[in-house]
């Protein structure tokens, strides 16, 4: 069998793995919060740029996919809040929500 040919194989101990994206509370958002100063896993309400769909987003901030790693901020990050996918480039503005 070549390398082309290989199927992936997911081993785990325990309990069944959680596939997907991780949660709000989980480290990694965190430092993905950081990295693109972005209120990921919060309650926030987001203006975005001319030529979006929607000109306001209240909700909770959420990854629509994990970006590549090593981080790189200066990549686009792609989000969601109430099922609304968008681009970080895509934020005007915005604030806490609460």
């Amino acid at each position: 069998m070549t390398a082309d040919h290989q199927q992936e194989f997911l081993f785990a101990a325990g309990d069944a793995p959680q596939l997907g994206l991780p949660q709000s509370d989980d480290p990694l958002v965190s430092d993905i919060a950081k990295a693109w100063s972005l209120p990921v896993g919060k309650r926030v309400r987001v203006y975005l740029k001319d030529g979006e769909n929607l000109p306001v987003l209240e909700g909770h901030l959420e990854l629509e996919s994990a970006p590549d790693v090593p981080f790189d901020p200066r990549q686009p990050l792609s989000l969601r809040i109430r099922g609304y996918v968008f681009s970080n480039r895509a934020i005007a503005g915005w604030v806490a929500a609460e």
